[in-house]
């Protein structure tokens, strides 16, 4: 196989994101772990309520890095497989995928669509209420979070319905308005906050639904 300067600048550029993504996770952890650590030592009512929200937070900025973490990789190991000829011809389908070294695409899928519902999440947040105190958002934030975590544990067929009806299963579960669930594409980007570590998401292709294995 050739390599072009143009391949090899790739390379080191994603290389480059994803040694910075780990030592932001590895941060990110860090930090978890130091809150954790006083909100247990914690008595004060008051400022046990500011550790819970400073805990949730720094969990969720755990999550954001890891699954853009493994986003940069899928579309990484995506494009280098639809380039790649395999039997004469190049591998472009992700029912091809299932064979493939290193790709799980159920943990794809779920992680996929989890990101997609954070998007929307976030952008109908802001525009249902954009006046909305910042540490309010940032709750609501934590609520949707914890919404698709559960119901990631709850269904092995997570991610496989249409990202429109997720999406309206996700509002009517926070209360967020069901008409601007219905143009959630359409709707602006929510103000960045310190964490949100992609600055060019919108609603990418995933990998086509699969099932988990059991047994």
């Amino acid at each position: 196989m050739c390599f072009t300067a143009r391949m090899i600048d790739a390379d080191n550029l994603h290389e480059a994101e994803q040694q910075a993504l780990g030592q932001l996770a590895q941060m990110d952890l860090a930090a978890a772990a130091k809150v954790h650590a006083l909100l247990m030592a914690c008595d004060d009512t008051k400022e046990l309520l500011e550790l819970v929200r400073g805990y949730q937070r720094a969990g969720r900025c755990l999550r954001q890095t890891i699954m853009l973490r493994a986003k940069l990789r899928e579309n990484r190991e995506r494009h280098l497989i639809a380039t790649t000829p395999s039997a004469g011809r190049p591998v472009s389908t992700w029912q091809d995928l299932d064979d493939a070294p290193g790709l799980d695409p159920v943990e794809m899928r779920i992680d996929g669509r989890a990101m997609d519902l954070q998007e929307a999440g976030n952008r109908i947040t802001a525009q249902a209420s954009p006046d909305m105190p910042k540490s309010e958002r940032l709750d609501a934030l934590d609520r949707i979070d914890a919404w698709i975590d559960r119901e990631i544990e709850a269904h092995e067929d997570f991610g496989e319905q249409s990202l429109e009806d997720h999406v309206l299963e996700l509002c009517r579960a926070a209360g967020l308005p069901e008409a601007l669930a219905r143009r959630f594409r359409d709707l602006p980007r929510a103000p960045r906050e310190e964490g949100d570590t992609d600055p060019r998401y919108n609603f990418g292709p995933h990998p086509m639904p699969g099932r988990r294995e059991t047994g």
